[in-house]
């Protein structure tokens, strides 16, 4: 009786290795296809600079700013530009984030100007002002995420980057440095 249960046993043993190398390759062949379906984007990031910003309001805790970003499409392809998010750091500090829905097309090597809510904490801009004490330049990095649809309507979502110093003598030419 022991061989006969055996029996059985490796029949069905036998007959799930086919199988299973079955489902394996049709897993790798759906992978496949998939991978190759998919859309990798095509696009180059885009050049962001903060042209101004106004302080729209202060409370105790924070400040509201408005502001204007320049988005230049580097692009061979125009972005529709649903959705914004925007943080800056100065000499490591928080300064000013914020995300806005907006909607923005920017053709192919042309530039937009997108109109931005953006806050900060009063305690980081006095922390800021204390580390700027008699300093003559002051680090700077900006970073976030441009993302909206392209001309066949597939999304992308595009971080950017930018690090750099600013020259604080430049800015009151007037005024000696101590």
């Amino acid at each position: 009786m022991a061989w006969q249960a055996a029996v059985p046993f490796k029949a069905t043993t036998m007959k799930a290795k086919p199988d299973i190398v079955k489902k394996v390759l049709a897993g790798f062949v759906f992978l496949f296809l998939l991978a190759s379906c998919a859309h990798e984007t095509r696009f180059v990031t885009p050049k962001v600079e903060l042209m101004n910003l106004n302080v729209k309001d202060v409370t105790f805790s924070h400040i509201n700013y408005t502001a204007n970003i320049r988005l230049y499409n580097p692009n061979l392809e125009a972005l529709h530009v649903n959705f914004m998010d925007y943080t800056l750091y100065v000499n490591g500090i928080k300064l000013i984030d914020g995300a806005e829905q907006v909607d923005k097309k920017v053709g192919p090597h042309e530039e937009a100007v997108v109109p931005v809510r953006l806050s900060g904490s009063v305690l980081n801009v006095i922390r800021l002002v204390s580390s700027m004490q008699n300093a003559h330049q002051v680090d700077f990095e900006m970073k976030g995420i441009v993302s909206g649809n392209d001309n066949a309507g597939r999304a992308f979502s595009l971080p950017f980057k930018e690090k750099g110093k600013l020259d604080l003598s430049s800015l009151n030419p007037g005024l000696p440095l101590r």
